[in-house]
């Protein structure tokens, strides 16, 4: 607004005479104040540009990352990487999302997951023995097994419906390998990692026999660290390593299920 009334005061003064008088000698004055407008605008500019970079990290709800599996959805392509102790939050919460898209969106998403191998013996997840030790147990293995393998068949019943609904081209992909249950990260389009750990270890009864204590890995409601490229190079180095990490592991791991359907 000043520097049109400026404007419109220097276009009087072109042509009213006894304005023009009244401005001469006033240049400098003129001058200064457009610098001044100038400052103003470039520091407001650069708030802008601030504000809207995004932080070099954040703190993001595990529960809370729909609204990122929403944003990615909306362009063309999307693929999802993510290791963690059974894919569920993921695998929850990408489903939601590509549910409730409209007909004819039709965006193309690979979804990868890798979780630990639940063939294996492992201590957390486990059980408590008579001295109050973790030790493996094998029967809740099983039951995080079948429950990956459910989360697997749901994915690929999911795929087929968005296909018949022309909703979205969905290749859902899942992997294991004998890796810590312990180490949790999601990446989005190479571009945003949100990463954490499950840091709080249950003990419950077991399913079928409550005098049994499992230890189990609780990670629904914790916190990730929120990375994006776009936030400068210690966030762009973070994105490229759990980038390179994911798909070294992912290279050496084998197949949920071989015969999946």
């Amino acid at each position: 607004m000043l520097l049109l009334s400026i404007f419109g005061l220097g276009l009087v003064a072109q042509f009213v005479q006894p304005v023009g008088d009244a401005l001469e000698g006033k240049a400098y004055l003129g001058g200064a104040v457009l610098s001044l407008m100038g400052y103003v605008l470039y520091s407001e500019v650069q708030r802008l540009n601030a504000a809207l970079r995004p932080a070099v990290r954040e703190t993001v709800l595990t529960r809370d990352l729909r609204q990122h599996f929403d944003e990615a959805l909306r362009l063309r392509e999307a693929r999802i990487d993510a290791i963690g102790f059974t894919g569920e939050t993921v695998v929850y919460q990408v489903s939601r999302s590509l549910e409730d898209l409209h007909d004819g969106a039709r965006p193309r998403v690979t979804m990868r997951i890798l979780v630990p191998d639940f063939t294996k013996p492992m201590e957390i997840p486990g059980m408590l023995n008579g001295e109050g030790k973790a030790e493996d147990d094998e029967v809740f293995r099983a039951e995080l097994l079948a429950k990956v393998r459910e989360y697997e068949r749901n994915m690929t019943a999911l795929a087929r419906r968005l296909d018949i609904d022309r909703k979205a081209e969905l290749d859902p992909q899942f992997r294991v390998l004998h890796i810590s249950p312990f180490l949790r990260f999601c990446l989005i389009n190479d571009e945003q990692l949100f990463d954490g750990i499950y840091d709080k270890v249950e003990k419950r009864p077991a399913n079928e026999s409550p005098d049994r204590q499992v230890l189990d890995l609780m990670g629904y409601h914790t916190s990730l660290t929120r990375w994006h490229i776009d936030a400068g190079a210690a966030a762009r180095e973070k994105c490229t390593q759990r980038k390179e990490l994911f798909e070294t592991l992912w290279g050496v791991a084998r197949p949920l299920t071989p015969s999946a359907s």
